[in-house]
């Protein structure tokens, strides 16, 4: 809606409103006519049966009934009446705001020309444009005020009982009011999901394949916010109509099989399809579970590389932590993979650019938002973000108003805020975590190249596993190796324990990352742009992977040796960022790189005495 900052010049709105704001709620109004349209459609289907009835009482019934289809006519024609008014509405209020932003863009370069070279005249025009501007605000307050006039007088339904329909079943009106149904904006399904739920449970099952059908092409966000029974009736039929055509692509069979195929592995019963399409790369949102009635619900954002055709290891994923999950209390957790963004290849600019997740937000929020809006009871709902995924649910968070109860960020390369208190989220709720061995966040180089010398900087804000970051860390354990670890949090372990306990609603029972950990095992951007730090942390990256490889009687010293010259490269780095701070001015960060110098550096004498006591140990062997 526009305000008076979008008018500077003028220093007021002449015309606020919200014009598409306004085409939402004609359609809504349409939807609710035809919903009545079909309600007395089928009363007339049951006149012959009524027939058969007879007696005072079936008299009776019929004199009611009759009179129900009378006040359906009269609502009918009201609703379609309102829908036309606020469509007209809506075009006069697009085209007095078109005029306004004609004089404010005339009052500002009178301004500026009277900036640069003062007249009395141009102060005059000025003057003569904002009266021109009150005027307009009043003619478009008269309009207003007349369509309010025509609404109020919609509210009275006139009197009388002749009806719009008759007393018994007319095909022709029938086939041309369900043609001209068909032909809505976004076609026959209401836009508003309640109403969307109630016309669709309304149909007959050949009319529910039928019209499933005409949206095999749609997008995944055709059945957002129905009910999770409603969209995976309607999504499944979709699908097997998709999957029906010759020209099929692989990827809709693979999901049709995922959904129904009892041997795959990706199969449960109890799995509901809440949307999907096979635009770009293919997108879709499969629940274990009914999120609509668990206790616990999770969604799960996968990241760079995600596509539709590779949705086995992404479901199997969210299976992983339905299966933890309920393990503890049976049938208590829904968990949710959702793809309905266009992620990132590992092609230019690839996960580079913030460009996919900008554009992916807002349709995770109106996801997430929608479960909410349709839990039954209360509930507790937790977004987990993996890789570029935590970059989405970060920026839907902070940018998109999504709302959910818990944050969880693993591998991630930055969520768009600087802190957790950005996101909308209290920091005690907002999770993060990073394997040892995940080269990721490390090599998340800062887009700013001012910031490439500190160390709580990666490309899309502060890590959020970082203390400056504000929020809470769980323990993820090492990893198996640099290749691997970024796509093992889901494996056994404590990464996955933790999430569960989160998702679960028990955060009491989780365990905080290990400081080395927040380090990481691989050298940063910031400890390779200071020669002092990266001798030490580059050697020490690879007496961790050396040792971590070794494993054994050997390994251990010679990781414990990699972790004190990783620390001790992490020290030095944390002397020069206290005197950059201070150059710029940021006492407290100063402050706080100091406080990591100490804890830098006991670290690395810690690990240095242990280095040398097992490898004492193991001589003595």
């Amino acid at each position: 809606m526009s305000g008076a900052s979008s008018y500077p010049t003028l220093g007021f709105d002449p015309c606020p409103g919200d014009p598409a704001g306004v085409t939402a709620l004609a359609a809504r109004w349409q939807d609710a006519a035809f919903l009545s349209t079909e309600a007395a459609l089928r009363l007339d289907a049951t006149d012959e049966v009524q027939s058969r009835w007879q007696g005072r009482a079936a008299q009776a019934f019929r004199t009611k009934l009759a009179a129900h289809r009378v006040l359906l006519g009269k609502l009918r024609a009201s609703y379609e009446q309102n829908a036309d008014l606020l469509t007209r509405w809506a075009g006069e209020l697009r085209e007095f705001q078109k005029e306004a932003a004609g004089l404010e863009a005339r009052a500002a370069r009178l301004d500026e020309q009277r900036r640069r070279v003062p007249a009395p005249e141009a102060q005059t025009q000025l003057t003569q444009i904002r009266t021109l501007a009150e005027q307009l605000q009043e003619r478009c307050l008269t309009s207003a005020r007349a369509l309010a006039r025509e609404v109020d007088a919609l509210l009275h339904l006139p009197a009388g009982t002749t009806g719009w329909y008759g007393q018994s079943t007319d095909d022709a009106q029938a086939a041309a009011l369900l043609t001209a149904e068909s032909g809505r904006i976004g076609g026959p399904m209401p836009a508003d999901p309640a109403l969307r739920a109630l016309w669709w449970k309304g149909l007959s099952p050949g009319e529910q394949a039928a019209v499933a059908r005409e949206y095999t092409g749609a997008g995944i966000d055709v059945t957002l916010g129905l009910p999770a029974d409603v969209a995976d009736r309607f999504n499944r039929l979709r699908l097997e109509a998709a999957v029906q055509r010759p020209d099929c692509p692989q990827r809709l069979k693979d999901l049709w099989q995922h959904l129904t195929d009892p041997s795959d592995r990706a199969y449960r019963s109890d799995v509901f399809l809440l949307g999907f399409d096979d635009l770009g790369r293919g997108h879709a949102a499969v629940s274990y579970g009914n999120p609509d009635l668990a206790a616990d619900t999770a969604v799960y954002v996968p990241g760079t590389g995600a596509s539709l055709d590779g949705a086995a290891g992404d479901l199997d994923r969210a299976l992983t932590l339905y299966t933890s999950a309920n393990s503890l209390q049976p049938g208590s957790t829904a968990s949710i993979y959702w793809l309905g963004y266009d992620a990132p290849t590992w092609s230019v600019p690839g996960p580079a650019a913030r460009s996919f997740a900008d554009a992916g937000a807002p349709r995770l929020a109106a996801f997430v938002n929608s479960l909410a809006a349709g839990h039954q009871g209360p509930g507790h709902l937790t977004v987990i973000g993996h890789s570029y995924g935590s970059t989405v649910v970060g920026d839907a968070f902070a940018h998109a108003g999504m709302k959910a109860d818990e944050a969880i960020f693993v591998g991630s390369p930055g969520v768009t805020a600087a802190t957790a208190a950005q996101l909308g989220l209290d920091p005690d709720h907002v999770w993060a975590s990073k394997a040892k061995f995940d080269p990721v966040p490390e090599i998340s180089a800062p887009l700013d190249p001012l910031d490439w010398l500190d160390d709580h900087s990666v490309r899309f804000g502060n890590d959020p596993t970082s203390t400056v970051f504000g929020g809470r860390t769980f323990d993820s354990g090492d990893g198996s190796s640099v290749a691997h670890a970024h796509s093992e949090y889901w494996d056994p372990g404590p990464s996955l324990d933790n999430m569960t306990a989160i998702v679960t609603g028990h955060p009491d029972k989780v365990t905080a990352m290990p400081h080395e950990d927040k380090i990481g095992a691989l050298p940063n951007l910031a400890d390779l742009a200071i020669p002092t730090a990266a001798v030490p942390d580059i050697g020490g990256a690879a007496l961790q992977n050396l040792g971590h490889k070794v494993g054994g009687r050997w390994g251990a010293p010679l990781e414990d040796a990699g972790d004190s010259l990783h620390a001790f490269g992490q020290a030095q780095n944390d002397v020069l960022g206290a005197g950059g701070n201070l150059l710029h001015g940021d006492a407290a960060g100063a402050a706080h790189d100091m406080k990591d110098l100490g804890a830098d550096l006991e670290d690395s004498s810690r690990n240095a005495v242990r280095a040398a006591t097992e490898l004492f140990d193991r001589r003595e062997v």
